[in-house]
């Protein structure tokens, strides 16, 4: 019994003493940081102040600056957009270009860089090369709309597949269309998803042609009747299992 006692009372003693020492590790990190607070205190002042004034000029630069820039910005964008809805090419390079009336897109782009208005600009800008021929400009300001607006976003980056697959980018155009297929849209989604399938046609990849097709008529089933996706279908299955 008296040894049974002495094993208990040292099981106690060394739990008690592990208890007491993780107490003592606490109390002396606690301490230490308190220690590095009043040793650092004035430095630690000021990187909270420096931090205050940083975040309080990022709102300042906002609200007092890009705001009103977003505004006069989307101001000067109603005329160059009706001019570029009216389709013909005198319009639409009047749209891009502008006159001593109209600052055209490409302006608003260059000088409201920074603003919500101005990547619309790049995106207009974009389409008005391409409505005139002019490729390698439209992937130029194309490659410059930034995603701040995913429907639009993503329906760019299937024209921007497009343009590499013309200039025969392989690499690029199947980067951009894929990037493209990862839309919900269901406008432009399946447009997206049958330009990649048809890439994969022209590789000669016809299972990954008939994956795409099948996800088309499985997400998008409406636009699946319209854009008669199942004879191609049929064809890149027949191809398949070759």
């Amino acid at each position: 019994m008296a040894k049974i006692e002495k094993l208990g009372a040292k099981k106690t003693e060394k739990l008690g003493t592990k208890k007491g020492e993780k107490v003592e590790k606490k109390k002396n990190a606690f301490s230490r940081f308190i220690d590095f607070y009043n040793n650092n205190q004035k430095i630690l002042s000021i990187i909270l102040i420096v931090i205050l004034v940083a975040i309080g000029a990022i709102i300042a630069f906002k609200k007092f600056y890009l705001e009103p820039q977003n505004k006069k910005a989307a101001a000067l964008m109603v005329e160059p957009i009706k001019l570029f809805a009216q389709g013909d090419s005198v319009s639409i390079r009047l749209a891009l270009e502008g006159d001593d009336d109209v600052d055209g897109f490409e302006t608003i782009a260059s000088d409201f860089t920074m603003t919500k208005a101005g990547n619309s600009a790049n995106y207009y800008t974009g389409l008005c090369y391409l409505k005139l021929g002019e490729k390698e400009d439209a992937l130029e300001y194309l490659l410059k709309f930034k995603r701040k607006e995913d429907v639009l976003w993503y329906h760019v980056q299937g024209i921007i597949g497009d343009l590499y697959d013309e200039m025969d980018d392989e690499t690029n155009a199947l980067k951009y269309y894929k990037r493209a297929c990862e839309s919900e849209n269901a406008f432009y989604a399946p447009i997206d998803m049958f330009k990649l399938a048809q890439f994969y046609e022209s590789q000669e990849e016809w299972e990954e042609a008939y994956n795409l097709y099948q996800q088309i008529e499985n997400k998008f089933y409406s636009q699946f009747q319209n854009m008669n996706v199942d004879k191609y279908m049929e064809r890149a299955r027949i191809n398949a299992e070759k």
